[in-house]
């Protein structure tokens, strides 16, 4: 079919071959594009709530240093692992039982000498 456009109008047939040619070209590069370069819907929301850390402190509504059962129930996902979490199984989640959950927004170390009843660095005062 080619030899017949050629022979009936070179100059049409030249430009029948080159919008195939570019059609072929953007097709392979439309394809070539990865998925996660083509433009997304923009979010001014930040990270979706369901991926952000979880502070102890936030859900440890009564300030007693340990997450009850009921207590956890105020984060969904913290609630279903509940079980798994409490190592020692007494029904409460520790700090360091609930910094083993993933989201858990992990807390600061403690210094011993800092703590109520430490020594606040009196060990190291000279005798008089």
């Amino acid at each position: 079919m080619l030899e017949f456009l050629i022979a009936r109008s070179p100059t049409s047939a030249h430009a029948l071959i080159m919008k195939i040619a570019g059609l072929l070209a953007l097709l392979v590069l439309s394809c070539a594009i990865p998925a996660s370069t083509r433009a997304q819907p923009k979010s001014d929301q930040g990270p979706k709530p369901e991926l952000q850390p979880v502070d102890f402190n936030q859900v440890d509504s009564n300030h007693d240093g340990k997450l009850s059962e009921v207590e956890a129930r105020a984060v969904p996902e913290l609630h279903m692992e509940f079980d798994a979490l409490d190592l020692n199984h007494d029904g409460y989640l520790s700090v360091e039982e609930f910094e083993a959950w993933p989201r858990a927004k992990k807390m600061k170390a403690r210094d011993p000498g800092t703590a109520p009843g430490g020594s606040s660095g009196a060990q190291h005062l000279p005798n008089h």
